[in-house]
């Protein structure tokens, strides 16, 4: 398992509508093994594997959480926006400024000994939080616009085992599998022309997802299925519903809005090869890309398969490589069915 790209992936700052360090880092990697990506502009990137007249989609958005500079004020202190991201565990954080200077800045409250008894139990407000980065408040105007993104610090970890911790394993756990399912399939023969999909905004308005089905629907392209790749919640340690333990393999959605027949296919290929698997049930949408590319046109029979991770939209996200392992080998196995392309 080629944990260093894995890395390399979680170094790079994506928020949600600043993906372009992400997508320069694709481009590079690709056309190192000879892959040409196609620039779908905001959308994100695209490629290619495969030949033929069977058409099919592969996705994994490249986005991840992040904060927004809201206002500055007179004395430099930056106050924030938290898009998807508990305000709870964002005091005493270090955070990456991305201005128009990279800028390191800490995330300052009140000191307890000045707060009331009541406000020491109360949850801190997001709005009384501030990030510091040092300056005085008019170089901090000048470099920090509103509007600017702020991340965690980049800087990923090893744990013991197959275990690895960092910012924005949602969802660059899923551009790893896509990277890893892209080299697995290259000298490969697949029944159809697979087209793949490191797509944007997915933690906003899923734009990069419905680029995709849109403009397969607006030229004429008939889509036999799409396979979507994410992250879903392994918090197995504090909670028992809705959640799957970390190292036994990936999660297969089920709902609605989700292809049974794929997914039969899919379960019937896992047991084949003896490859762990889970059950996540969706009553309705999945909250996922899966929604829109099911939605698309005419609609697109779609696979969900997720990746189990703790501590999701934090500091310590934390997934097992084990589980990337087994969703290679069974994605793998299946890309190359005739049954997948045929149902």
């Amino acid at each position: 398992m080629n944990r260093e790209l894995l890395f390399d992936l979680l170094q790079i700052p994506s928020p949600s509508g600043h993906e372009e360090r992400m997508k320069a880092f694709l481009v590079k990697y690709l056309d190192v093994h000879g892959i040409k990506a196609q620039d779908l502009g905001p959308a994100g990137l695209s490629w290619g594997l495969g030949e033929g007249d069977k058409l099919a989609f592969f996705s994994a958005h490249i986005d991840q959480v992040a904060f927004v500079a809201d206002r500055i004020d007179d004395e430099g202190y930056i106050y924030l926006k938290m898009p998807g991201i508990d305000p709870r565990i964002a005091p005493s954080q270090e955070l990456t400024v991305w201005g128009k200077r990279e800028l390191v800045g800490v995330v300052g409250m009140r000191p307890p000994h000045f707060l009331s008894e009541e406000e020491q139990k109360a949850p801190i407000p997001s709005e009384k939080l501030y990030v510091d980065v040092g300056l005085p408040g008019e170089e901090v105007k000048r470099l920090v616009p509103v509007g600017t993104v702020c991340t965690w610090r980049l800087e990923p970890a090893g744990l013991l085992g197959s275990r690895v911790t960092g910012v924005g394993l949602d969802n660059k756990a899923g551009v790893f599998l896509a990277l890893l399912v892209t080299e697995a399939l290259g000298s490969k023969k697949i029944p159809g022309r697979l087209r793949f999909f490191a797509s944007t905004q997915e933690e906003g308005v899923m734009f990069g997802a419905g680029f995709a089905g849109r403009s397969a629907y607006k030229s004429g392209e008939s889509v036999l299925f799409s396979v979507v790749v994410d992250t879903t919640f392994g918090t197995d340690h504090e909670v028992k519903d809705s959640a799957f333990p970390l190292g036994k393999g990936s999660i297969l959605g089920v709902g609605p809005i989700l292809s049974k027949s794929h997914l039969a296919i899919m379960r019937s290929i896992a047991s084949e090869l003896s490859i762990s698997y889970a059950l996540e049930p969706l009553a309705r949408f999945t909250g996922t890309e899966a929604d829109v590319l099911s939605l698309s046109g005419n609609g697109i029979p779609t696979i969900l398969l997720s990746i189990p991770l703790r501590n999701m939209h934090s500091p310590v996200e934390v997934v097992d490589l084990d589980d990337v392992e087994s969703s290679l080998k069974l994605l793998s196995a299946a890309l190359q069915s005739e049954d997948l392309w045929s149902s």
